[in-house]
């Protein structure tokens, strides 16, 4: 089930974005934003149970346009991203490279690209995003542009 995040879900959302530095840039945006800044949406892929049952299978931000994805065991959800970007197609879609790839199956007009450091990461005006500008959030990235 997939569904938009609030403040409570921040302690679950923190031990699963920990580890890689895809979770670890989502996880600065709600530490610099929160989950209700106007210019971002963070949604939940959780399967259902009971609360203490609840594992989060991926987080996915929008923000500023663009889509950062994480999904630890590569179980993203096609059918809500294809729901999603037909009403917003995203500038640009960033991830860890098994990730994208399955994005890559709905934006084909997109160019993609593996082995970026770091992306950039502008608001609609062009104006870096620097939260997502840290050293712990380099790695081997993927990338979905126009």
């Amino acid at each position: 089930m997939i569904r938009v995040c609030k403040e409570e879900d921040r302690a679950v959302l923190e031990g699963y974005l920990r580890d890689e530095p895809y979770g670890k840039t989502i996880a600065a945006a709600l530490e610099e934003f929160g989950v209700d800044a106007p210019f971002e949406t963070v949604y939940i892929d959780e399967e259902p149970g009971g609360e203490a049952e609840k594992k989060v299978r991926g987080v996915y931000l929008w923000i500023h346009g663009m889509l950062l994805l994480y999904c630890k065991e590569n179980q993203v959800g096609i059918d809500f991203l294809e729901e999603t970007m037909g009403i917003e197609a995203p500038r640009m879609v960033a991830g860890r490279k098994d990730n994208v790839n399955i994005v890559s199956w709905l934006l084909t007009d997109y160019d993609f690209e593996t082995g970026k450091t770091l992306p950039e990461f502008t608001d609609k005006d062009g104006n870096t995003v620097e939260c997502l500008r840290r050293a712990e959030h380099e790695g081997e990235w993927a990338v979905l542009s126009r």
